[in-house]
């Protein structure tokens, strides 16, 4: 594939195989598009896992290994609707903030057996950087309920610690704008215009810090009471 960012075109050429794998196009060339090509339109990618309860969204922000996986399946359980697991898409509709997933598989470190039932004595069906972990559906391996799109009411940026606990500190826009810009790429200026006004309006939003430890259900309820109070 080839995509010109300045025309917003792209073009390729891909053997009959590969187009008639609906599985890849899902998994592997949609989200690699979205990536290279959202940001000329407007589109921010958080490393992110994303949750919504009645259509209002839960933003889980963190680096890899910092549990956003493992909690959003936790909250899932605690009657939030599954968005996504690792990368979330937001843009304005008229104005407005839309938080919104490509419909992949959601994975799991191998260790996932001790919090999840659903998986407990089953081995991690994959490898990544290393590690096995479980590639699931959501609703037909996990049971949860599976949304599209919902509108960003909280984001919470998580530091995973070993030992068990639950501290969460409200932190200002401008901390909330540097952390979420360490994890953009560089775009035309065009584009980067178009991602700081998305900015913008997330940074609005009531932004915490998450330090925690322990079980992810514990921790989940926790989760669970404080957004409840903010909605």
């Amino acid at each position: 594939m080839l995509a010109d960012l300045r025309s917003r075109r792209v073009i390729g050429r891909f053997s009959a195989a590969i187009g008639n794998d609906h599985s890849y196009w899902k998994t592997v060339v949609f989200p690699v598009l979205l990536t290279i090509a959202g940001a000329s339109v407007g589109i921010v990618e958080l490393h992110s896992s994303c949750v919504a309860k009645q259509r209002k969204g839960l933003l889980l922000i963190g680096a890899g290994r910092s549990g956003k996986s493992t909690l959003a399946v936790a909250l899932a359980q605690e009657g939030f609707g599954f968005l996504s697991d690792d990368r979330t898409f937001c843009s304005l509709r008229k104005g407005r903030l839309c938080a919104w997933g490509l419909a992949t598989t959601l994975k799991l470190r191998g260790d996932a057996g001790k919090h999840f039932k659903e998986v407990e004595g089953k081995r991690p069906t994959d490898l990544q950087n290393g590690e096995r972990v479980f590639r699931l559906e959501p609703e037909c391996a996990l049971g949860l309920e599976r949304i599209r799109r919902c509108e960003p009411r909280l984001l919470v940026f998580l530091e995973r610690r070993e030992d068990p606990g639950f501290c969460l500190t409200y932190l200002s826009s401008e901390e909330a704008s540097t952390r979420l810009q360490e994890d953009l790429m560089a775009e035309l200026p065009d584009a980067a215009a178009a991602q700081m006004e998305v900015l913008g309006k997330l940074v609005e939003l009531p932004c915490c810090l998450l330090q925690y430890g322990g079980r992810p259900q514990t921790v989940a309820k926790k989760l669970v009471a404080h957004f409840d109070r903010l909605r």
